[in-house]
């Protein structure tokens, strides 16, 4: 039984690692990338955590820096259109990978459409994980994995379960 332990964790961790549509395009960025703060509350409203969130173009795609407020990095991660990669030599992180691969239409503007063309998406209706109950629902293999909104100058993102982030880009002066 113990032999089959590694065998076991390594399909695990192959099965999270493919629950993600790859996308298809990319989209366009200013060569000096994008700079964010990210928000997480959970369920009941309450702040979990604060970071910064630096998007920038990557040689062969796109590579996203999440740090907390102290600047160690949470998460280091990469896009093509091969798939997703963790950058550098922090842990993985599927959380942070997932709230990417939402942010992604959304920087995408009017290129969303072709970047996931294998997820379905529609609006959001009856799912309670929407932010205000509003946005469009993304859905890949019979299996909802984000909601998403524009509100205001903010981006809001739900998730199943229950966790929520508030994605503001940061102006530079």
């Amino acid at each position: 039984l113990m032999r089959f332990i590694p065998l076991l964790a390594a399909l695990l961790l192959s099965a999270c690692a493919t629950s993600l549509p790859h996308p298809q395009t990319l989209p366009p960025l200013s060569k000096e990338g994008q700079w964010f703060k990210l928000e997480q509350t959970n369920a009941a409203g309450q702040t979990v955590q604060t970071n910064l969130l630096a998007v920038e173009p990557h040689s062969d795609g796109i590579r996203f820096v999440q740090t907390d407020a102290l600047g160690a990095p949470v998460s280091r991660q990469s896009v093509s259109t091969k798939g997703w990669k963790n950058d550098g030599f922090v842990m993985p992180n599927a959380n942070s990978r997932r709230l990417f691969a939402a942010l992604l239409p959304l920087l995408a503007a009017e290129h969303a459409a072709t970047l996931y063309p294998e997820a379905r998406q529609q609006n959001a209706t009856h799912q309670g994980f929407c932010p205000d109950g509003k946005g469009a629902v993304f859905s890949y293999r019979e299996r909802d994995l984000w909601c998403v909104a524009h509100h205001s100058e903010q981006f809001l993102i739900g998730f199943p379960d229950q966790t929520f982030w508030t994605v503001s880009p940061i102006a530079e002066d």
